[in-house]
């Protein structure tokens, strides 16, 4: 065997499975394969009181299959509790989700394609309860969290946290905290508003008292080995729709 054989075979064995080329119709061919899945998280993706999957992310979602003469029907996405949904995303390439906010650790397990969308992600207490807390340290507190989201993941990189309740929503980690289980939460500062309006509870409003992370990129996640060609038409796709305004047309219509 010559050295440029030796040099090919090497080369061959050692690229990642993602990173092979393939042409518009097999890439079409996987995004019309994917099972989707999503969680509760307004205005992003929720379920509306019909039980129909609206937000954000499914309309834009809809858009860029629209853009690739794709059809997806929104009645065949599961929406998961957040757990189930990042275990299955590093375990099985079939499935595809939305959406995820992009650290350097998530980067490492899966391929994330950003929306022009920054979210903020901060410490929360009740706005009755803020005075009374003002006179305890931050790391004292008590506090609910969703499990594996970005929240309790920031939560524990930031802050020397001794009590905390993992729940596996943002309704379980709300109803510790409006019962007064826990001090504060961690969680996106949009979603945690959204969910809040839910419960009628008009005497009770969400303050921030510490930011997390406040530029953090909402995306769409795959599986780690999935060819590079999808997430870069995702990326595409996006980007034409974003020159086009529809991308800010749909954000606008979930801002309050």
């Amino acid at each position: 065997m010559t050295s440029k054989n030796v040099l090919f075979f090497c080369l061959l064995f050692s690229t990642p499975v993602y990173s092979f080329e393939c042409d518009p119709q097999e890439v079409k061919n996987i995004l019309i394969d994917y099972q989707w899945y999503t969680e509760d998280y307004p205005p992003y993706n929720y379920r509306n009181n019909q039980g129909k999957l609206v937000g954000i992310y499914p309309e834009i979602l809809t858009l860029i299959y629209k853009e690739l003469n794709l059809s997806i029907n929104l009645d065949d996405i599961m929406t998961v509790p957040w757990a189930r949904l990042f275990h299955t995303l590093e375990t099985s390439p079939s499935y595809a989700a939305f959406n995820m906010l992009k650290t350097p650790e998530r980067e490492k397990k899966f391929q994330l394609v950003s929306l022009p969308i920054m979210a903020k992600v901060s410490v929360m207490v009740l706005e009755e309860n803020k005075n009374i807390l003002a006179n305890k340290h931050i790391e004292s507190l008590t506090y609910g969290v969703v499990r594996l989201d970005i929240g309790e993941q920031l939560l524990d990189k930031q802050l020397n946290v001794k009590n905390k309740i993992i729940t596996s929503s943002a309704k379980s980690m709300l109803g510790v905290l409006l019962y007064h289980r826990v001090d504060a939460i961690a969680y996106s500062e949009l979603v945690a508003q959204f969910q809040l309006s839910k419960f009628g509870l008009k005497d009770k409003k969400l303050v921030p008292i510490y930011s997390l992370n406040d530029k953090l990129k909402t995306s769409f996640v795959f599986h780690k080995s999935t060819p590079i060609c999808v997430s870069k038409l995702f990326e595409k796709t996006i980007s034409l729709l974003d020159k086009k305004g529809e991308i800010a047309r749909v954000v606008q219509k979930y801002q309050h």
